[in-house]
């Protein structure tokens, strides 16, 4: 699909929207295409992405952190706070955007198809060392 060619990774995330409001969301992270300083997160209902619930753009100066606490897997990105349901998968979200921060602080060029292959490979490879870990057998 045209769509998810460019779609470097997706996943279920808790989104806190303030008033005690909590919603999950579908995320997708897509690199920054030709001409463009941004790279596009976008949040949709759920799986079948018919229905956009939010959007952020990243560039480089988008702040993008983890939340201190014990086993925390909560993480804010301009000032939205989300969640992911592990640990492995909060560290896996801000290493993809940080990578795509660097890339665009080094004025990269939009990715070809075969960089968005290999950037997907990369994010293979840190699901199957973070799985390795959790299960004790290390990387």
């Amino acid at each position: 699909a045209v769509v998810t060619s460019r779609l470097l990774m997706a996943g279920y995330v808790l989104y806190h929207g303030g008033d005690d409001v909590t919603t999950v969301l579908y995320g997708e992270l897509s690199p920054h295409s030709r001409g463009s300083e941004l790279a596009r997160l976008a949040f949709y209902e759920n799986e079948s992405c018919q229905k956009l619930a939010m959007e952020l753009w990243l560039a480089v100066g988008s702040n993008c952190f983890e939340k201190v606490g014990v086993n925390c897997t909560c993480f804010c990105i301009n000032g939205h706070d989300f969640s992911a349901r592990t640990l492995s998968e909060r560290k896996l979200w801000l290493r993809a955007i940080s990578n795509i921060k660097v890339k665009l602080q080094n004025a990269a060029p939009a990715p070809s198809r075969d960089d968005i292959g290999h950037y997907r490979e990369a994010i293979e490879e840190q699901i199957r060392a973070l799985e390795n870990s959790i299960d004790g057998r290390g990387p």
